[in-house]
């Protein structure tokens, strides 16, 4: 069964599309299942619009939730549309989040690590002076800070949880299982689950989120998955599908999770 819990649009200023475009695109693909996901507004800040080019504006957030619920009323006899958001993880500064976003029926809420140790983890430059010797211990503090987003209970899903590698490929091949299993275990213990996620193929590292030893990793601590194309344009929307699905068959999945008004349930992979 098709799906797609992560998908973006015009509102968090650097997607393109409306909310319309991405069902639309979606029924085009034959998905069953989608979530609306765009990015939270800054929260924490005092400004209605912190970072245009990152986030929505504080005042626009309902329009987002009303549009949304909309669509999924309209669209209801075609595919299933679930209302969600992503949230950034700051430790230690979520309550402003978990204020806000209890104010609306979402039915669930994406938890990612973006800014790790000061910086956005797609910046190139992070990656100038750092010694080869030192990529595992960084590889491996970015995945304790995605334990810590998971065991804060905040979310249902964990984004996209390798994406430190996004622009350094090398730090794919990086071994830290230590903190790797700590991650999953963090995820699976928390009862959120772990997107697939296919943007990668919009970076230098290519692919998807996460690495495949990290998904027999997974399977192995028995860690539930979703699908999220994570798409940025709505030709994005359940990019890679097929191949997703082919690769995590043969690891011994069978089920993709999704989350209805927090609640999670089970469909089947294909």
């Amino acid at each position: 069964m098709k799906v797609d819990l992560h998908t973006h649009h015009y509102r968090c200023g650097h997607a393109t599309g409306s909310l319309r475009d991405y069902v639309v695109a979606a029924l085009d693909k034959g998905v069953k299942v989608l979530g609306l996901s765009d990015h939270t507004p800054m929260f924490a800040a005092e400004e209605d619009h912190a970072l245009p080019p990152v986030a929505m504006p504080k005042s626009e957030f309902p329009d987002y939730v009303a549009e949304a619920l909309a669509l999924k009323a309209e669209f209801e006899n075609s595919i299933e549309i679930l209302v969600a958001t992503e949230a950034d993880w700051f430790s230690g500064r979520m309550d402003a989040y978990t204020r806000e976003l209890s104010r609306y029926p979402l039915d669930y809420i994406i938890g990612s690590v973006h800014m790790f140790e000061g910086r956005d983890i797609f910046d190139v430059r992070r990656w100038d002076t750092v010694d080869e010797s030192e990529l595992a211990a960084i590889k491996g503090r970015y995945f304790r800070a995605v334990a810590e987003c998971a065991r804060s209970g905040l979310f249902q899903v964990i984004g996209h949880v390798d994406a430190l590698k996004g622009n350094f490929p090398d730090l794919g091949a990086v071994s830290a299982p230590a903190a790797a299993d700590e991650m999953l275990l963090a995820i699976r213990d928390s009862g959120a689950v772990m997107e697939i996620n296919t943007s990668g193929g919009t970076k230098k590292c290519g692919g998807w989120y996460p690495e495949h030893d990290l998904l027999e990793r997974a399977h192995h601590f028995g860690v539930p998955i979703t699908f999220s194309s994570d798409a940025h344009v709505p030709e994005r929307v359940c990019d890679q599908y097929p191949e997703v699905v082919r690769v995590l068959a043969d690891i011994g999945f069978s089920t993709w999770t999704v989350f209805r008004h927090g609640t999670a349930g089970e469909c089947p992979l294909f």
